[in-house]
């Protein structure tokens, strides 16, 4: 399993690259998620430092166990909840890069559709406003994104996404709804994205959280980090 890279760290927030596999929390049995990481790392500072009781560590929002990126997490309950009221409001930036299976038209779009979670495998669904919801369960909730091709070749599409909206598998979801299925995605994938990501020999899912922006919750200074998708490689 690849190490987690911190990339910064102050009183009020640690930043880090989570690697594709590492689940945040509720890793099971026998296996370390990031959170339990985080916080063993912080305490151990701690007790260097001369502080006692394990570190506190808040998380704000999640990304999907196959999934790459920055994640940012609070060191105390006020910069915790800042951080989540932010994101709440909608000020924060949260950018992706996916690696799709086919030639992404338009190359420029808005994507916006209703999202519910199917009871038979829990997996996102995308539905019709006039649906019912007895055949997904539970909330139907809107869920928006903004992307564009950066790059293509024959058989593939690097797409940058801001994330307008967190849904669960959001943009797995609404890029598979499109057509265009994110490589190495075989819980959304078609027949032939899933052959060809065994044909290449990925065994995670071409999507990576490149990029958060938000304003520090003591300094009110805004703020980016960002990280290179270990799956891709890209210029910026």
């Amino acid at each position: 399993m690849k190490k987690i890279e911190y990339i910064f760290e102050d009183e009020d927030i640690i930043v880090c690259h989570k690697p594709a596999g590492i689940a945040i929390e509720g890793a099971g049995p026998g296996k370390m998620d990031l959170v339990s990481q985080v916080r063993n790392y912080l305490t151990r500072k701690n007790k260097q430092e001369g502080k006692k009781g394990p570190a506190y560590v808040g998380t704000v929002y999640r990304l999907d166990q196959p999934v790459e990126g920055v994640i940012v997490m609070g060191k105390n309950k006020k910069a915790t909840s800042n951080l989540a009221e932010q994101i709440k409001k909608r000020t924060t930036d949260k950018y992706y890069y996916a690696l799709c299976y086919g030639n992404v038209e338009p190359i420029k779009a808005h994507v916006e559709n209703y999202l519910g979670r199917r009871e038979d495998s829990g997996l996102a669904a995308i539905v019709s406003e006039g649906e019912k919801v007895r055949l997904i369960g539970g909330d139907v909730k809107k869920a928006e994104l903004d992307y564009e091709v950066v790059s293509s070749d024959e058989k593939t599409s690097l797409l940058k996404i801001k994330l307008l909206t967190g849904r669960f598998h959001q943009i797995r979801v609404q890029m598979a709804g499109l057509g265009y299925p994110i490589v190495g995605d075989t819980k959304y994938g078609t027949k032939e994205s899933i052959k060809y990501s065994e044909e290449k020999g990925i065994k995670t899912v071409c999507l990576a959280c490149c990029k958060f922006g938000f304003k520090h919750p003591s300094t009110g200074k805004k703020v980016n980090f960002e990280i290179k998708p270990e799956f891709i490689d890209y210029e910026n």
